[in-house]
């Protein structure tokens, strides 16, 4: 993965040129948790302006299944520009999303949408944690801190997209890990915060969020009962609009 990490670094090095801010390695690589049989390499591009249409055309294609095989479930990538780093909001703007995950593999031009919600948390993770792939700023120099409130409601609104889109364990430890941040302000892979809710749950509740960091470490574990995610979930929620209110 170090190899691949660092040949999307030489892909955007050699698009954008000196406009490039940074390169930085987010998600589970950084925080924990990262296995190349389900999880996708994070990477955030920050760029000093708006990119060129031959630009994002190259990017595509420099960072291609086919030009450059993942070695892990697949590319997750977002260009953004170095204003939008330092101005983060509810929704993000951003040039260029790319992802080469086999069952979900497109190229999503960003210059006439409303931004994307998911940069929130990627901003906050990058902030905190994220690993810098060649020459650039440091990320804590890229990324301006994102207020708590904004990180508290995309944590929310993931959870309420987990419960009918989402596998059970990964319902379960995001939901650990957003009680986490609600509790102590720190972010987390879903892993950690799984491991870190078994102290604080028992009975059902402590078997759950044990068989989901068995089947998210891809362990022989029973299937998860979606009644008893839902609960959990919703509980995680209320927990949240706590801290929120």
């Amino acid at each position: 993965m170090e190899d691949y990490a660092r040949n999307v670094a030489a892909a955007m090095a050699t698009t954008l040129g000196p406009r490039l801010v940074g390169v930085y390695l987010h998600g589970s690589a950084v925080l924990g948790g990262f296995d190349a049989r389900r999880s996708d390499v994070d990477v955030l591009v920050v760029c000093e302006g708006p990119m060129t249409a031959v630009e994002e055309s190259a990017a595509a294609q420099r960072l291609s299944r086919e030009r450059l095989p993942c070695p892990a479930h697949g590319l997750e990538l977002s260009i953004v520009t170095f204003s939008a780093a330092q101005h983060p909001t509810a929704r993000p703007e951003f040039e260029l999303h790319v992802t080469t995950a086999p069952e979900d593999t497109k190229c999503v031009d960003g210059r006439d949408r409303e931004g994307d919600p998911d940069l929130v948390l990627h901003f906050a993770v990058c902030r905190n944690a994220g690993r810098l792939l060649g020459p650039g700023r440091p990320a804590p120099e890229a990324f301006a801190p994102v207020p708590d409130d904004l990180v508290l409601a995309q944590l929310a609104s993931e959870l309420r997209w987990c419960t009918g889109h989402a596998p059970g364990e990964y319902a379960v430890l995001n939901a650990c890990r957003a009680w986490r941040f609600a509790v102590d302000g720190a972010l987390v892979s879903k892993v950690d915060g799984g491991r870190w809710a078994l102290d604080l749950v028992s009975g059902a509740d402590g078997e759950l969020v044990r068989t989901a960091l068995d089947r998210q470490r891809c362990l022989p574990a029973a299937e998860l009962d979606p009644r008893a995610v839902q609960r959990f979930v919703h509980h995680a929620l209320g927990r949240i609009t706590e801290v929120s209110a």
